[in-house]
Parts: structure tokens; sequence; C-alpha cells
């Protein structure tokens, strides 16, 4: 999307971010608004430029979202906190009535539905979802600014390859990812929380229940809360009963099991199928991780099993 017309760039911030209350400053024959969004599912990341200066009054926005400047200046104010970012940093945009200040700005917004990410704080600590926070709008140091930056990076760079984009596995992956290290970087109310304890009486029947499950599903989008609906126990105490009893979480046997899965499509492979979208299709986004963790389990490159050469692992012989 882009536009000369300031009127036409806020009627489109406006349908992303809320109504608000603009004041522009500068010539109006310096305005340019541009936005690129790529998207997956519900992740959405867009890179911006507004070549003015302007103050907004905006309402709350009920979703997460970051601003990550890349050039210029942006500030937000609130009732009880105030934000000054420049290019090389990151903020969170607030959920609550607040002032924002721009000043010739590039940045890049990261969007998601909060319930994603209260989803993934609850399976992390086991707080209800429903309770879930930010608390603040600066993430928790510029180790984990960073952090941010790069992953979101990542996922960018991903959702601009078609063949990602067309895997419902590969799409969940990065949504997960982006809401799992939102919880991690920015403050919230998890992070005070030491102990929730688990159900009792989750047994091996009950972790086999749901082995069998992930074994059935393993070409869906799961995710740690269907695999636990579907077993009729809480998330947390499925996961507590899987280290128990498997000594990995429900996610890591899943991804066991997708790349047995990958294992075996690269041995039957169809002429013209590739390395790259065999681990696209179990849910690897990222070639390198795919290969490490093929060569872990099976002593030798995909690409090596795919043309014939590969040897099996002696713990996968007779599989």
């Amino acid at each position: 999307m882009e536009t000369d017309d300031p009127e036409r760039a806020h009627h489109l911030i406006a349908q992303r971010f809320g109504e608000h209350r603009v004041r522009i400053s500068g010539p109006p024959a310096r305005f340019h608004y541009r936005r690129v969004t790529l998207r997956a599912d519900d992740l959405e990341i867009g890179e911006t430029r507004y070549t003015m200066r302007n103050r907004t009054e905006s309402l709350p926005y009920p979703d997460f979202a970051t601003v990550s400047v890349t050039h210029g200046r942006y500030a937000v104010r609130t009732d009880g906190e105030e934000l000054r970012l420049g290019p090389g940093t990151t903020g969170r945009y607030p959920e609550v009535d607040a002032v924002h200040l721009v000043d010739d700005l590039a940045s890049v917004v990261v969007r998601l539905p909060m319930q994603r990410v209260a989803a993934a704080a609850s399976l992390r600590t086991g707080l209800p979802a429903a309770n879930f926070q930010f608390t603040t709008m600066a993430p928790l140091s510029p180790a984990m600014a960073l952090l941010w930056q790069s992953v979101t990076a990542f996922a960018r760079r991903q959702l601009a390859v078609s063949a990602v984009v067309a895997s419902p596995l590969a799409r969940a992956g990065l949504v997960e990812m982006v809401a799992t290290t939102a919880v991690a970087v920015f403050p919230n109310t998890t992070m005070t929380i030491n102990y929730l304890p688990g159900q009792a009486g989750v047994g091996r029947a009950i972790v086999r229940r749901a082995a069998e499950f992930i074994e059935a599903h393993a070409a869906a989008p799961l995710t740690v809360g269907r695999i636990a609906e579907a077993c009729e126990v809480s998330q947390r105490a499925l996961q507590a009963a899987f280290q128990r009893y498997h000594g990995q979480t429900p996610m890591a046997f899943l991804r066991a099991v997708r790349l047995r899965q990958a294992h075996w499509d690269l041995q039957h492979a169809k002429p013209g199928q590739t390395v790259a979208e065999t681990a696209r299709r179990w849910g690897w986004t990222h070639p390198g991780r795919f290969a490490q963790a093929y060569r872990e389990a099976y002593g030798c490159h995909p690409y090596d099993t795919l043309r014939g050469t590969g040897v099996t692992a002696p713990s996968e012989q007779g599989r």
C-alpha cells in the first residue's frame, strides 16, 4: 500500500490499528506513506515508511504488536509509561489509550492476536490464558530486543518464500516461534509465576494415547493445547507426564515423528522431489536446522538419503 495523500494514509492505518486522531507537521509536498505486508495465518509482518512528523492519539489496541525502528524516531506515551525509540530499537504497541509521536519513521511492525501470545504463555507456565497480560512496553533488555529483531527478521524472510507460505506446518511453526519469543522478550505476568501444580493422575495410558494421537495427526498443525484437549487433560499435566515417561515435551516428540516421516519421504522420493520441499512439508522452515536434526538422527545428510547413498542410523534399523 502506497500513497502521497495523508488522509488516505491514515485511513489505511486506522484499518490496521483502530481509529485515531492525528496532527501532521511539515509541508504536505513531502508526505509519503508506504506499507509492505507479509502474512501467515494470524502472523503479520509489515515494513512501513512515513516521511513526515505527526502526533497521534489512539484508542486501546486489542492485539499484540511491536515496532522496530530502522530510521527516524518513534515515541509513545500512556498514563503510566513512556517509550522512546530510535534506529535499532524495539518496543511494544500499548493496549491502552496512548499518544504517539512519529518523525520521518521507517519501521518493521509485527502483529499477532493477543490470544495467540496468551496461549503460548499458558503453555510455558500453566497460567490461564485469560489472566495473561504484558506489563511494560519495552523489552526486558537490549539483548532481548536483538533476539526479537533476529527472530522476526527470520520470519519475515520465510514469509517471502511461497513454498513456506503454502505449507500449513511451516506457517504454524512460524506463528508459534514468534508468539513464544514474544513471551520471553516482553515483560508479562507469567514472569512472576514460580510454580503452578499440574493435574494429578496423568499416567502412562494417557501419554500413550497422546503419542498415538500425535502419530496419527503429525501432518496437521498440532499444538500442545490440541493434543491435551484430545486426551482430556490440561496442557501442563500433559507436559509433565511426557517429561516423566518420555524425557521430552510433546512438541519434541512431534518433531521426532515428523523427522521420521521426512526420512521415509526421502527414502521413497518421487522424481523431482527436493530436500527443501520435504523439510517444509514436515514443518522445517530452516534447511540448516533440518539438516542438523537429520544428521543427528540418521548419521547422514538428507541429500544423501534422497540420492540413495545415505546410511541409516543403527537405532532406526528395521523400523
